[in-house]
């Protein structure tokens, strides 16, 4: 079994670990800017996914190692104030669910190593997350401290897995780089 077979193995089960239960346990009584900190380190499916963007930005490498997980932090941002505003989006929880898996598997997968199909789907899952970080907001909110909140810690776990990325890929190259020799 290759590096990279095990790699994509274990990384479909970390995926697979988040379910649906797990999503978006609840959200403390303030809801300013520390409790928006606080809510993306509070559910399993929230440290995949957003560790995750940041190990498939560095997957890609280059400019999407900004660009992936900058853009997923931009569509949060438009889609909590999509929520805020009234919107409606269908399928929020599945969406969300659904990037813990896709974006794992999208770490291992080499037609994937693409700046604009890294970013684009990046964007498209950070819009659900972001919707429903704006849907669950308590209505008695400091909402713009609760969303500086939740993306300040957004980015810490994007940067925590660019870093992780980065180190897989230097223990055991890119996933274009099994087989070759030295």
């Amino acid at each position: 079994m290759s590096k990279f077979t095990r790699l994509a193995a274990v990384s479909a089960a970390v995926a697979l670990a988040a379910t649906p239960a797990l999503a978006h346990p609840g959200h403390l009584a303030g809801a300013g800017f520390v409790d928006g900190v606080a809510h993306p380190l509070s559910g399993l499916d929230h440290l995949i996914a957003m560790v995750t963007v940041g190990v498939y930005g560095a997957t890609i490498g280059g400019r999407a190692v900004l660009a992936v997980p900058g853009a997923f932090l931009g569509a949060m941002l438009a889609g909590g104030l999509f929520a805020l505003a009234g919107g409606a989006l269908p399928l929020v929880e599945p969406a969300i669910y659904a990037s813990t898996v896709v974006l794992a598997l999208l770490c291992v997968m080499p037609m994937s190593r693409n700046t604009l199909i890294g970013t684009a789907f990046a964007a498209g899952f950070g819009l659900f997350h972001g919707f429903a970080h704006g849907a669950e907001m308590p209505a008695d909110a400091a909402a713009l401290g609760y969303a500086a909140g939740f993306l300040a810690s957004t980015a810490g776990l994007h940067a925590a897995g660019v870093a992780l990325g980065l180190a897989i890929h230097r223990l055991v190259g890119r996933p274009e780089e099994e087989g070759r020799t030295a």
